[in-house]
């Protein structure tokens, strides 16, 4: 590997752990608190939860598990193996930071103005893992896999594949939830392709090549 190489591949490497930490740090102040559903396969779980005798990280576990093996034969190995990685970091930031940031009530009272906030920082995350072609996993996975075979840009790829886990989600749940996670989807979704446009023209400036996210 040629030092060229090797500097892409360590600066990609902290941009996924630093992405996993925003998205983790995210979740645990300002989505879990309010039982705010983004999409994703945490919100398939919590719907399954309540046809099924099993618990929802039980149902986590297996539904992430099977998109990873998908990212590996779709994907190839080196975007499978960084979704493997920033799933994995996703998921141990969120357990460090649940001990780290407990409070008895959460950090933001109002349900739209933490699902906004939130969703503003995942956007940020994510927006930074797709553009190094790796992401936090879950229906991440379905969205790249839409986006490698069309036209669509990822953030509306992730918007196609949420939307109906977060109208499920919310009318099994309330209105304010549903009104105040279909806000928070838009912000990620919308967030995550102003973010790559974003990088790709500060790369651009400074001469450098970018990825065809």
């Amino acid at each position: 590997m040629s030092s060229k190489h090797t500097k892409t591949f360590i600066v990609e490497y902290l941009l996924i752990i630093l992405g996993s930490a925003f998205y983790a740090v995210s979740t645990v102040l300002f989505i879990f608190p309010h039982s705010l559903l983004l999409g994703g396969t945490s919100g398939i779980s919590v719907i399954l939860n309540f046809f099924l005798t099993f618990s929802p990280s039980n149902i986590l576990m297996v539904i992430n598990f099977s998109l990873i093996v998908v990212a590996f034969f779709v994907l190839g190995k080196s975007m499978g193996l960084k979704t493997l990685v920033g799933s994995s970091l996703t998921t141990v930031f969120v357990g460090i930071f649940e001990k780290i940031f407990y409070f008895k009530t959460p950090v933001i009272q109002n349900q739209f103005l933490s699902a906004f906030v939130g969703a503003v920082i995942i956007a940020l995350a994510s927006g930074i893992m797709f553009f190094v072609r790796s992401s936090s996993g879950g229906t991440d996975v379905i969205a790249l896999i839409i986006q490698k075979f069309s036209n669509v840009k990822i953030g509306k790829a992730l918007l196609l594949t949420d939307i109906l886990i977060v109208i499920v989600g919310g009318l099994l749940s309330n209105w304010v939830i549903l009104f105040s996670s279909f806000l928070g989807l838009l912000v990620k979704t919308l967030g995550i392709d102003f973010v790559i446009s974003q990088i790709i023209k500060f790369k651009s400036r400074n001469g450098e090549n970018h990825s065809n996210v």
